[in-house]
């Protein structure tokens, strides 16, 4: 009796203090309690999930059988697939990768919260990861982006605390950005701009350290493993950039040598596809070698003569590519719109167009591992299933977070604010390392975002690992532009009496 006496302060203490931070914190748990709610309804009207022709099915395939590199897809997104396959449901990635999307927000909220930014401004920030369209309908569907972009953005998160990182952040930011590349190779640049922050932020070499060792043991690991077979890790990784420049190649006037001639596109310039990945699945039937070491290399050095010369056309077309992933409702062209209807919820799964022909999302199989369902016979649309497809249609935040994000840090880069307002002293800038993590977070979300198009081709889902480093970038510039430095002086209060009392006053004030 005795000790649960004692014992009962104890825990009225703690449930106060559960009760204190749950208060404090009230407004991200209703943010978080609305994200959870939308999410059961996606999984309620499109049971089990979406189906990705020519993607899904094929990570689905190496999910089902022995690990092996592949010359087109990655083996992160398999790995996962694996680990859920004896659920017997694809309703399981599913809810999975919803699970991933709240705790994004969530740690978004968390880190601008460690790094004194008002609740006000940290919820706003993680709304755009629990409300928007994008980021729901890409993690309903069987594609790995919502696990690339927790991976990317947990490891980017993990270096940009409010001390110096420690080292299990380094070494986890290590493996994290290396899962992030075994997902998606394209996180390799921004693996070497992390190491590069930190030898910035002179973190110490036992951390820098740290984190090489986290990043280069699975690296080199996955390399030798794969060894000579083709692989997207390897000498297929050059691939895509064929697809970028296959659709400007003007080969009547390029300078060409016979073996990259035969890359040369089959339709005439104005009658290709105005997406690159038409070039990358449908390369001229001649090309039957492109697994090979010799057969890639030619698809990469016909690309670059093409950027070399032609690089108007080419900035062109990546610029404008580019633009729409900044300007809300940018036509891109009828192919463009397709993909822009894959991103949508559907209003239902039947319809009449064949699956390859499909643009708005079909319906993956009940069963772990089946292909789609027929569009003909899939379910007819609900009440739920319109008021999902029109919200879909009318809140895509994305462009408009990037673009919010990549101005505000523009200005939080340049803009000089006034120490003291009335009497203009030099003008301070916003804090050092706060600029530093700026550009970090510019360069490692819209910079990967560009960097794609510019090798690759342009995707609305793969502006999604750029929404939650822009979100924080825009929350840390607003605050760096907002909030007057801690070290400077209180406002000064001028009396009005005499002039010359005043000159003094205020003379005292500058020189103190």
């Amino acid at each position: 009796m005795g000790a649960a006496s004692s014992r009962s302060p104890e825990i009225t203490a703690a449930r106060r203090r559960v009760v204190g931070v749950l208060r404090r914190h009230a407004g991200i748990g209703m943010l978080l309690g609305v994200g959870v709610v939308l999410r059961v309804l996606f999984m309620i009207a499109y049971r089990p999930a979406f189906w990705f022709h020519g993607d899904s099915g094929v990570y689905l395939n190496l999910a089902g059988s022995a690990l092996a590199p592949h010359p087109t897809r990655p083996l992160g997104y398999p790995v996962l697939l694996k680990l859920l396959a004896p659920t017997g449901t694809h309703l399981a990635v599913v809810a999975v990768q919803h699970l991933l999307s709240l705790l994004l927000a969530l740690t978004v909220y968390l880190l601008l919260q460690r790094r004194g930014l008002s609740r006000r401004l940290c919820c706003l920030a993680a709304a755009p990861l629990l409300f928007d369209s994008l980021i729901l309908t890409t993690g309903h569907y069987l594609l790995p982006d919502m696990l690339f972009t927790a991976l990317f953005a947990g490891a980017v998160v993990l270096l940009l605390g409010p001390g110096t990182p420690g080292h299990p952040a380094v070494i986890g930011a290590g493996l994290l950005i290396a899962a992030a590349w075994i997902t998606k190779p394209t996180a390799l640049p921004v693996a070497l701009l992390l190491g590069l922050y930190l030898l910035v932020r002179r973190v110490g070499w036992r951390r820098l350290v740290g984190y090489a060792l986290g990043f280069t043991i699975p690296y080199v690991g996955l390399l030798v493993w794969i060894g000579d077979r083709p692989s997207v890790y390897g000498s297929q990784s050059g691939t895509a950039l064929y697809g970028r420049a296959a659709i400007i190649a003007d080969c009547d006037r390029l300078r060409l040598t016979d073996r990259e001639r035969v890359a040369c596109p089959d339709q005439p310039l104005g009658q290709r596809w105005d997406r690159a990945d038409a070039f990358f699945w449908r390369r001229p039937a001649r090309l039957n070698d492109v697994y090979t070491e010799a057969g890639a290399q030619r698809l990469v050095d016909f690309a670059v003569t093409v950027v070399r010369q032609q690089p108007l056309d080419y900035l062109r077309i990546v610029g404008k590519e580019s633009a729409a992933h900044f300007v809300p409702g940018l036509y891109l062209g009828p192919m463009n719109e397709c993909l822009r209807e894959r991103l949508v919820p559907p209003a239902a799964f039947r319809g009449t167009q064949r699956l390859p022909d499909r643009c708005p999302p079909a319906q993956g199989a009940a069963n772990f591992g089946g292909g789609a369902t027929w569009p003909g016979a899939a379910p007819e649309g609900t009440v739920l299933t319109t008021g999902l497809h029109r919200y879909g249609e009318l809140l895509r935040v994305v462009p408009i977070v990037l673009l919010v994000g990549v101005l505000l840090t523009l200005a939080a880069l340049v803009v000089r604010r006034r120490r003291v307002d009335g009497i203009r002293p030099p003008g301070v800038r916003v804090d050092a390392r706060v600029r530093l993590d700026l550009v970090l977070l510019m360069l490692a979300g819209p910079g990967l975002t560009v960097l794609t198009v510019a090798v690759g081709m342009y995707e609305p889902r793969y502006a999604l690992p750029a929404l939650p480093l822009s979100a924080i970038a825009a929350a840390l510039a607003w605050h760096g532009l907002t909030t007057r430095p801690a070290d400077a002086p209180p406002p000064v209060t001028i009396p009005a009496t005499r002039e010359p009392e005043r000159r003094d006053s205020l003379s005292s004030a500058i020189y103190s």
